[in-house]
């Protein structure tokens, strides 16, 4: 009986059932798509991304950052569909120092790029490429400055390995090839074939170029050349030949009458012989020009091609550049240090539907936060390991939103120093590069300075800068030897003293041409500790560089 009774209740238990699942069943089916609405993708999964990488592009001759020149006309388009910062800072006056901060979201000394001689397993892996691919992205890149792609046996002065710690993660990883000059710091056009060959995968593109690096407008093609040259003129360094009897064709701004020049004075043979007026100077600044100008028209002509490829509208583009330049404005030109010249950069977004297009953002942001942006915006985990912060509440006009710190930190390593006695000088001269044959004697004793000195990475870190919007602190603790090394010192055969402390008000000298550090002892006061206390934060968590096993390998820098 009882057993009749519990089966008649699970049959009436299972009819009801049955009829509350149809009931439920009709009503949602009576309830509209909108009120149930589907969960959408993340956006990781229709979204390409393309980062443009450009080598020590100003954005103070930029259109788009106030330059009256009309260098940039493309660039400028590309600004008006994107965010812009005013104020981003490079973590480094250094090219493969300050991408590395940029694709790891981390610091120099812990992303571990800061030595010629760390190996691949001594630099973090955790990059943008690496992470992108994880989530199923196509990468591939296209560079054209050397420091990426290309080292040399100190021992043979023969390239050794044609791609590079960069190249990790990349499914492909392009070069540029050498032009009539012999320079790979071309457009890197070969983008675009990519782009065309692979418009409908999932992709990550780098897109690097080296065109404006020295000798300013080198690789860049009549008519543009000389677009930006003051009527009538011929270079001082033609009118001064370094050595007599060199073949004068017009090669660009060479490096080696760059490396002559110091505040103001042109040196040959450790006397100065010529004081530069200002139309040498706008000389050099305009064929720095004519790189940005010709640079310009290639990204025109990448913007062209993303619009006719149908990519715009799913297409994620990072325009940045990678640090800037020094142009004369500190006594001489190059990238040697961490002035706002060698680390401000120009940065935008372009999001696929135009959002947010026209915006620009005044708050002070580093090279570090880019990689935090990128992966919050896709919607992908943040990267533990990244010390930047996501820049997407400041572009959502929620400045309390954003996380990142008030302060910039930038290390000044001196790795040029450590370039000139392990490469520059050394396989240069063997080239017969434009020095003085008394010059070239002595550089034998300069070189073995610089070994003894800074040789095998012992490069002192204690040079090392700190900035907010209003002011920039520059700490060098080991001045001394700074001045001891310093190459000025040597071409000139002179002295030039380097200041411990120097601070800047950057709302008043934007150049840095005043250091006020005597006339604001409390401010000085107030950034040394933060900077102090960042440094320490460094020091504890900062990656060990190893002298790599076998011969050395350099980085042809420039």
């Amino acid at each position: 009986m009882m057993r009749r009774q519990r089966s008649c209740f699970v049959h009436m238990f299972n009819a009801a059932s049955a009829a509350l699942f149809i009931l439920i069943t009709c009503a949602v089916e009576n309830i509209g798509a909108a009120e149930v609405p589907a969960v959408p993708p993340a956006r990781h999964e229709n979204t390409n991304v393309i980062m443009i990488s450009l080598d020590i592009l100003r954005p103070d001759h930029l259109g788009a950052y106030g330059y009256p020149k009309g260098t940039s006309p493309q660039i400028d388009r590309l600004a008006k569909q994107s965010v812009l910062f005013e104020n981003s800072i490079a973590q480094s006056y250094l090219t493969p120092v300050a991408h590395m901060s940029v694709i790891t979201g981390q610091y120099p000394r812990q992303h571990g790029m800061v030595s010629f001689e760390v190996t691949r397993d001594q630099v973090a892996k955790r990059t943008l490429p690496e992470i992108l691919k994880y989530y199923g992205y196509e990468t591939a890149a296209v560079a054209s400055s050397p420091e990426f792609f290309m080292r040399y046996d100190t021992e043979s002065g023969k390239i050794v390995n044609p791609k590079d710690i960069f190249s990790r993660s990349f499914d492909f990883y392009g070069r540029t090839m050498p032009d009539e000059t012999g320079s790979t710091r071309v457009n890197p056009v070969a983008a675009l074939n990519w782009l065309k060959a692979n418009k409908d995968k999932k992709f990550f593109l780098w897109i690097e170029s080296g065109m404006l690096h020295p000798p300013f407008s080198q690789t860049v093609p009549a008519p543009y050349k000389t677009r930006f040259d003051p009527p009538g003129y011929t270079p001082f360094y033609e009118r001064f030949p370094i050595r007599l009897g060199r073949d004068n064709t017009d090669r660009g701004v060479p490096t080696e009458a760059l490396f002559h020049v110091y505040r103001g004075d042109y040196y040959l043979d450790f006397e100065p012989i010529y004081h530069l007026e200002q139309r040498d100077v706008d000389f050099i600044r305009g064929r720095y020009d004519a790189g940005v100008f010709y640079t310009d028209m290639f990204i025109g002509e990448l913007l062209n091609t993303l619009d006719a490829l149908k990519l715009t509208g799913k297409t994620l583009v990072i325009f940045h550049s990678i640090h800037g330049e020094s142009l004369g404005e500190h006594g001489y030109f190059f990238h040697h240090d961490v002035y706002d010249t060698e680390v401000k950069t120009a940065l935008m977004f372009r999001f696929p539907d135009s959002n947010k297009a026209g915006v620009r953002i005044a708050r002070q942001t580093q090279g570090i936060d880019i990689l935090p942006t990128v992966l919050d915006y896709l919607q992908i985990p943040a990267n533990h390991e990244a010390q930047g912060a996501s820049m997407m509440p400041l572009i959502n006009g929620d400045e309390a939103g954003y996380t990142g710190s008030e302060y910039a930190f930038i290390d000044r390593l001196p790795w040029w120093e450590y370039v000139l006695g392990g490469w520059h000088l050394e396989h240069q001269s063997e080239r017969e590069a434009q020095y003085t044959p008394l010059e070239i004697g002595k550089m034998k004793d300069y070189r073995a300075l610089l070994q003894e000195k800074i040789g095998g990475g012992q490069y002192p870190p204690q040079c090392i800068a700190i900035r907010t919007n209003q002011w920039k602190l520059i700490l060098r603790e080991r001045s001394a030897l700074l001045e001891q090394i310093s190459w000025w010192n040597f071409i000139s055969g002179r002295k030039f003293p380097v200041a411990q402390v120097e601070l800047f008000d950057l709302s008043r000298d934007p150049l840095e041409q005043k250091n006020v550090a005597g006339e604001h002892p409390q401010v000085v006061e107030k950034l040394k500790a933060k900077l102090l206390e960042w440094d320490e934060n460094n020091r504890k968590n900062q990656a060990l560089a190893k002298p790599a096993s076998g011969p050395a390998l350099i980085i042809p820098y420039p």
